[in-house]
Order: C-alpha cells, then sequence, then structure tokens
C-alpha cells in the first residue's frame, strides 16, 4: 500500500471523526492526484467522504509527486518551492485547502488555564 493510498483510507477518515463538526460546516470537495493514484474528498458526505478517483468538476483539483505529498501529510513541505519544481499543481476554491489544513492540525487539549 503506497503512502497516498494508506493517508486517503485509514487517515484521513480518522481526522474527519476527530473533527466531525468541522468537516460538517464545510461544502465542497477535493479531488487528489498523487502520482498514478486518485481520490476526491466531499466535506459534509456522511456516507462516503473520501472515495478513490478524482472528480473532474471538483471545486479544487490538486495533483501531487509521491514526495511532494508525502511531505504535505508529514508537515514538511515548502509549498512555493515544491510549485516552482511543478511538484505541485492545483485549481480552484484554495479555500477548501485552508480548511483541509485545520482539519489536519493537532486538536487542542490545553483550556488556556489552570484548573489546579
Amino acid at each position: 500500500m503506497t503512502q497516498a493510498k494508506a493517508w486517503f483510507e485509514r487517515q484521513l477518515p480518522a481526522l474527519l471523526v476527530s473533527r466531525f463538526d468541522d468537516f460538517l460546516a464545510v461544502q465542497g470537495d477535493i479531488s487528489f492526484t498523487v502520482g498514478d493514484g486518485a481520490w476526491t474528498l466531499t466535506f459534509g458526505d456522511v456516507e462516503e467522504p473520501v472515495r478513490a478517483g478524482a472528480t473532474p468538476g471538483a471545486k479544487l483539483r490538486l495533483k501531487f509527486t509521491p514526495p511532494a505529498f508525502e511531505a504535505f501529510t508529514s508537515g514538511t513541505l515548502d509549498p512555493i518551492a515544491a510549485i516552482g519544481k511543478g511538484d505541485i499543481k492545483g485549481s480552484g476554491d484554495f479555500e477548501l485547502l485552508a480548511t483541509l489544513a485545520t482539519l489536519m492540525m493537532p486538536l487542542q487539549r490545553d483550556l488556556g488555564w489552570d484548573a489546579g
């Protein structure tokens, strides 16, 4: 199983469950192509939020080389360098990418005050 396939089939669904309210609050879809693989994330779709295959009419369409996608999911991607080298291409509503980034952030467990 490739790293991208594992991320779309295991890690991304787990992220959506952990941030379920945020996931439901947004409408739209992101189509990802990573190397030879493709997946679509559809915000607000509780039946099939992640599915194999790219949706041609997705609101945001992203293409990654496999190394760029691995860097994206690990949080080490330099987007400006990756775009400049052609490792990432995209078109559409980039606000959906900001929403995905929010879902990918670790949950804050600290309430910001000391109960002791």
